[in-house]
């Protein structure tokens, strides 16, 4: 019985989502998904104070998030992250031995595969 209620839990958030979309009110779907996001992390890290899978998801998706919000706050934010990708390219890179989307992906895959290895161990 849960699987078709998860289903229909699924098909009426992509309902309300295009909802939302069509009255214009997408910025605001940003905003609550991004401090959703915000939200999740640290409940993540509180429980057992160790970033586990969903705090390492979170913080993937969270700049992009950011910084698809129109604003003076976002657009600030917009910038730190600029700052620290053009050290992480630069510093980084050069280790890795590749740079701009072969580093970013090798990042996130790296982040997603020790994710998973520490909630393994952790027993979750």
């Amino acid at each position: 019985m849960m699987k078709p209620l998860a289903w229909i839990g699924f098909a009426l958030a992509v309902i309300g989502g295009a909802g939302l979309v069509g009255v214009g009110l997408a910025s605001t779907v940003l905003v609550v998904a991004a401090l959703g996001a915000l939200i999740i992390i640290a409940i993540d890290i509180a429980k057992d104070r160790v970033p586990n899978q969903y705090a390492v998801i979170g913080a993937f998706v969270l700049p992009s998030l950011i910084v698809s919000i129109n604003g003076t706050i976002p657009d600030w934010i917009n910038a730190r992250l600029g700052d620290l990708w053009g050290w992480a390219n630069d510093t980084l890179g050069d280790w890795v031995g590749t740079t701009t989307v072969g580093l970013a992906l090798a990042a996130v895959a790296v982040s997603f595969l020790v994710s998973t290895k520490t909630m393994q161990r952790a027993g979750r």
